[in-house]
């Protein structure tokens, strides 16, 4: 993995390659967490540059999907780490991960999850249209839902040949539209795949929001029916999504509904009144 990595407590130290995003937007910056500290990483060059990523953009991604403030400092070569306990645990978590990618498959055990991660099972003749030109597929979801992601291994078990896992990391809501996103592409290519494990996908992280009501509701389309309910490009499909705030995404013919209960009975009435007009 390219050098040992010593996780430790540390202190402001040397000059910073540069500042995340987080720094200045952090939510807790006025109002630090009981549990607040800072934790260091000794990561070698390559590592450095694989985490700080283009621009930047891959060391901000990891800040806003942790929660966490990241500051790299070059001169050194220590990644400091800064927030609650479990900010920090998720921020470290998500280097490692990066790290790993360089010298191949990321190895993923059960202490991963710390309520962050859903896995999803993708059939081996769609990875690489799901993992998209230089992962650029990949890339744009998170971006659009604010998680991390990348294909590994699980456990001692190695690799099933047949299919591939995703480890998606982030919130409830936004772990939720980057697997949809995900299964919509896996169904274009694989169809009646979305069938074999709708069941394990509806029920996922039912409950598991602030407000205890998160879950997911489905309908089902004919052809003529899709179409109308996606609209040109997507169109009406994004205005459901927008006016419901719920996350509204096609998976062959099922439109599925997820959110709270509110967002859910919303996203649906509308779905009726379009096809009501």
């Amino acid at each position: 993995r390219g050098g040992s990595r010593d996780i430790s407590c540390g202190r402001e130290r040397g000059h910073s390659r540069s500042r995340s995003r987080s720094d200045h937007e952090a939510p807790h910056r006025h109002r630090k967490p009981e549990d607040y500290g800072v934790d260091t990483i000794k990561i070698t060059d390559d590592d450095a540059a694989f985490i700080l990523g283009k621009g930047g953009k891959t060391k901000e991604k990891i800040a806003r999907v942790s929660e966490a403030e990241i500051e790299l400092f070059e001169r050194d070569l220590i990644l400091e780490i800064r927030g609650s306990k479990v900010q920090r645990r998720r921020a470290k978590k998500y280097c490692e991960g990066v790290m790993a990618q360089r010298t191949g498959p990321v190895n993923v055990t059960e202490d991963y999850n710390d309520d962050d991660l859903t896995m999803l099972q993708v059939p081996q003749e769609t990875v690489g249209f799901v993992t998209g030109r230089a992962g650029n597929f990949l890339r744009t979801i998170e971006e659009e839902w604010g998680t991390l992601m990348f294909f590994c291994e699980v456990g001692k078990g190695g690799r099933n040949k047949d299919f591939e896992k995703l480890a998606i990391f982030g919130g409830v809501r936004s772990r939720r539209g980057a697997e949809l996103k995900v299964l919509n592409a896996v169904e274009t290519k694989s169809p009646g795949y979305f069938s074999k494990i709708r069941e394990e996908v509806v029920e996922r992280d039912r409950g598991k929001d602030s407000t205890g009501t998160w879950g997911t509701d489905t309908m089902t389309f004919q052809d003529d029916e899709l179409s109308y309910a996606l609209g040109k490009q997507g169109g009406t499909r994004k205005k459901l999504e927008r006016a419901s705030q719920a996350i509204v995404q096609y998976v062959g013919h099922v439109a599925l509904f997820s959110g709270t209960r509110p967002e859910r009975r919303r996203a649906k009435e509308y779905m009726k009144w379009l096809f009501g007009q």
